[in-house]
């Protein structure tokens, strides 16, 4: 899986850079290709590194974007990869991948199709998804299901995702992430995420950048004949600042 991570992020990082996209959307919309560096501090002390490019308009006539954002927890070591691709005739097809360490990799890959609502301003950008998660031999989701017994060391799910962008006006803005998953195969679980963002655009070393404040609520939730008392439940509330300056 990391020499498929490498591969990606040189391909896109080999386009030439007269391909790559002039400052034409909002800073926060997923369709972006301008690169950007990243750092997000959580209440918990938790320091995120973020590191994302891209480029415009790299195949045929028509209007599309590549682009890929890798983040790394420090403390934890905990890591997410994406590669998504736009075209405006038929939307964004993209891969996730979000590697817990020592707990599981769960495995995303979607379809992405943005419409903008009546007011002009807001924009929604919905996808459904198939997602595969991996859980470690640690992780105590797999130890909890025997393997022999249809569960232990993965589960197969179907997925949704909802971005909601709002511009309040040049520099304000509000982009709100919401994930929900449901098994279909292997253990039997849910999973749910939603992270609400509070953005301002301004300049930082003579460069546009991006100051945020998010809060983010995760829950897992494992069930079936073989949980504890019916469930087995992870939930984590998550408030963090954090800076991107844009290249």
């Amino acid at each position: 899986m990391k020499n498929a991570l490498l591969v990606s992020l040189l391909a896109v990082m080999l386009i030439p850079t007269s391909a790559h996209a002039e400052e034409e959307r909002h800073t926060k919309d997923p369709r972006n290709a301008a690169g950007k560096v990243g750092v997000e501090v959580s209440h918990h002390g938790e320091l995120k590194l973020a590191f994302g490019n891209g480029a415009k308009n790299w195949y045929g006539d028509n209007e599309n974007e590549l682009i890929f954002l890798y983040e790394f927890e420090t403390g934890t070591s905990d890591s997410r990869f994406r590669l998504i691709n736009f075209d405006d005739r038929f939307g964004g097809i993209y891969a996730d991948i979000i590697n817990t360490n020592n707990e599981s990799v769960l495995n995303t890959i979607g379809y992405m199709l943005p419409f903008n609502a009546d007011n002009g301003k807001t924009m929604f950008f919905p996808s459904i998804n198939y997602s595969y998660l991996a859980l470690d031999e640690s992780n105590e989701l797999r130890t909890d299901v025997p393997e022999e017994l249809g569960g232990g060391n993965h589960s197969q799910l179907s997925s949704l995702n909802l971005y909601i962008l709002h511009p309040w006006n040049e520099t304000h803005f509000t982009f709100i992430e919401m994930f929900g998953a449901r098994s279909f195969a292997g253990v039997e679980m849910e999973m749910y995420d939603v992270a609400w963002t509070q953005g301002m655009n301004s300049t930082l070393l003579n460069s546009p950048a991006t100051v945020y404040f998010k809060g983010q609520y995760t829950r897992t939730e494992m069930f079936g004949e073989f949980a504890v008392n019916g469930s087995i439940n992870d939930e984590d509330l998550v408030f963090s600042f954090g800076v991107d300056i844009k290249f």
